[in-house]
């Protein structure tokens, strides 16, 4: 299995080898044109849409008022001989009946499943930016395979053209078999190398795959230096792009007073303010703040009225009007504890937002004191 693997792994690093290069080479695969595909075809980012979607539609739903009920009958109809007309009692009759919620209790109900389509919304967004961030780390690692392998293949190339010029030479006795063995083994050494890269170019091309939701056998020809990373480039030159070191002092003087950085503060405020997972779960703290406001109301009567008309074949027509409400006589039980949940819950989502706020001013604050 382990031969099988290795020999497939060489015949891959072939392939790439193989790649035409120049005008007649594989149109590379740009990063834009990937990230656009993970953002319609990856899994995740699907089922947040999906989801955010279905948040979205229980909006009117919970605004709405219960749908009304209407009834058809007949009353008091003698069992002996039945019909209409022949007693006093005997009537078919219609009502109509709904419920109406104390006044305020269906506005909460809908600002609650109003916040909660908006959490949504920013977690389509938080699952979005996750995404694209993998995609475009898996496409920089392989492209960065795919210029070592580049640059191993040239290298392989040449010592073994060195290495088969030392064998003539030793061969007609102009050459010291160490400088044969020597570069025999550079160039074993170069192609184990090879097949290192190809395996790890494997990998990272199924994990790419994965993300864009494509079968994990599906290929990628080659890659390209994505245009923001060329853009960012400190001169372009005929053989590629030059950057500068990864230290931003080579290309920042952190001396100045002014630096025309952004305060940690700032940066920290930016984040919180655009950050699509702590926008979510203010919207989530938010929902659950109205949800405890609808459990305080939740003693507070739903009307039910019902109206009806009676008719009577020969005798004087009925019109009847009813109301009637519940009464909270196990508030204790059931009412009162459904306030004691919602707070605890309430208090819950406080918590979680209040650790995720201090856990991303602490990356933040991290990430500037590198600068």
């Amino acid at each position: 299995m382990k031969r099988t693997c290795k020999t497939r792994s060489v015949l891959t690093a072939a392939l790439l080898l193989l790649l035409p290069t120049g005008a007649a080479a594989w149109q590379a695969t740009s990063l834009d044109d990937l990230l656009a595909e993970a953002d319609t075809a990856n899994p995740e980012i699907v089922a947040a849409r999906r989801l955010a979607e279905a948040t979205t539609a229980r909006v009117p739903q919970a605004g709405a008022l219960p749908d009304p009920m209407l009834g058809v009958g007949f009353m008091n109809l003698p069992v002996a001989n039945p019909g209409l007309g022949r007693d006093m009692m005997t009537m078919m009759q219609v009502q109509m009946s709904g419920t109406l919620p104390w006044p305020g209790k269906l506005g909460l109900k809908e600002e609650v499943a109003l916040l909660r389509a908006e959490a949504a919304d920013f977690e389509v967004e938080r699952v979005r930016d996750r995404i694209a961030a993998e995609v475009q780390s898996a496409y920089y690692r392989l492209y960065f395979i795919d210029r070592a392998l580049d640059v191993t293949g040239r290298n392989e190339t040449l010592v073994g053209d060195f290495a088969q010029l030392t064998a003539t030479k030793y061969g007609v006795g102009s050459g010291a078999q160490p400088d044969v063995l020597k570069a025999q083994v550079e160039r074993t050494r170069l192609s184990d190398q090879m097949v290192t890269l190809a395996e790890r170019r494997e990998s990272e091309l199924a994990r790419l795959n994965a993300l864009l939701g494509r079968p994990t056998e599906t290929a990628l020809p080659t890659t390209e230096l994505p245009a923001e990373v060329r853009l960012g480039a400190l001169s372009q030159e005929p053989g590629g792009p030059r950057f500068a070191s990864s230290a931003l002092d080579d290309v920042v003087d952190t001396n100045r007073p002014d630096d025309g950085l952004p305060s940690t503060a700032e940066l920290q405020a930016l984040a919180l303010g655009q950050n699509p997972m702590i926008q979510a779960h203010v919207r989530r703290v938010a929902a659950q703040e109205r949800a405890l406001a609808l459990a305080r109301t939740a003693t507070l009567p739903d009307f039910n009225i019902t109206a009806g008309y009676s008719y009577r074949n020969g005798f004087a027509d009925f019109f009847n009007v009813m109301v009637s409400a519940p009464l909270p006589v196990f508030a204790g039980r059931k009412q009162s504890q459904g306030v004691v949940e919602q707070a605890a819950v309430l208090d819950d989502h406080r918590a979680r937002h209040h650790a995720m706020v201090n856990e991303l001013n602490a990356e933040i604050a991290s990430l500037a004191a590198e600068l």
